[in-house]
C-alpha cells in the first residue's frame, strides 16, 4: 500500500466524520404577546445586511432576508415593510454578524486528521446589531447574541440540547435574534405610539 493510498484512505474517512448541531438555549423564544403593539402601526424601511466576521456576505444576505422581512412583518410592530424609504421617515436596520471561533479550523483539522476519534465543539456566533430612527426622536439600538455548537467527531453534545438540522438550527437563530432586538427595541422607544 503506498503513502498515497493511506493518504486517500485518511481523506475518505474524515469525510465520514459526523456533525451534530445545537442552538444555544439561553435566548429562546420571545412570545409575540410581550410586544407593544401600536393601536396604528406605521410602514417602516428595512435595511439588512448578513455579515461573516464583520465583512459584508452578499449570499448569505441574499439567502436570509426573506426569514428576517417575514418576522419583522410578523412582529405586528409595523402595517408594512419596504426596501425603499417610507413617507414617515421611519427606518430599522438589522445586521447579523457571524463570527466564527478564532481556532474552528484547527479544530476541524484536529478532528478530521484523527477520523473523528478526537471529537471537539466548535461555536458559530452571531452578533446582532439593530438601529430604529424615527424622525424628531433619539436613534434605538440593541444588540442581541446567539450561538449554534456543532460537535465534530465523537463529541457528545452540550448537557441537555437535541441536535437539530443545521438549516433548523440556523433559521431558528435567525428568527430569535430578530424577535428578541425587535422586542428590545420596541421597550426602548415608543414605536407603539
Amino acid at each position: 500500500m503506498t503513502i498515497a493510498s493511506i493518504a486517500i484512505g485518511a481523506v475518505q474517512l474524515s469525510a465520514c466524520v459526523s456533525m451534530q448541531h445545537y442552538v444555544d438555549p439561553t435566548l429562546g423564544d420571545t412570545p409575540a404577546a410581550d410586544l407593544k403593539k401600536p393601536n396604528e402601526p406605521q410602514p417602516i424601511q428595512v435595511l439588512y445586511e448578513f455579515r461573516t466576521n464583520g465583512v459584508a456576505n452578499a449570499t448569505a444576505t441574499a439567502s436570509t432576508k426573506a426569514y428576517v422581512i417575514e418576522d419583522v412583518t410578523k412582529s405586528g410592530l409595523f402595517s408594512s415593510t419596504s426596501a425603499t424609504p417610507v413617507p414617515s421617515g421611519r427606518k430599522l436596520s438589522i445586521v447579523i454578524d457571524n463570527v466564527a471561533e478564532a481556532d474552528a479550523a484547527k479544530k476541524g483539522f484536529t478532528t478530521g486528521l484523527t477520523f473523528g476519534l478526537a471529537g471537539d465543539t466548535v461555536t458559530d456566533n452571531y452578533v446582532c446589531k439593530f438601529s430604529y430612527l424615527e424622525p424628531g426622536h433619539d436613534l434605538v439600538t440593541a444588540d442581541v447574541h446567539h450561538a449554534i455548537y456543532t460537535t465534530v467527531g465523537i463529541k457528545k453534545g452540550p448537557e441537555g440540547l437535541k441536535p437539530v438540522p443545521l438549516h433548523d438550527a440556523f433559521t431558528t437563530v435567525i428568527r430569535q435574534v430578530v424577535d428578541r432586538g425587535l422586542a428590545n427595541i420596541d421597550q426602548a422607544s415608543d414605536i407603539a405610539q
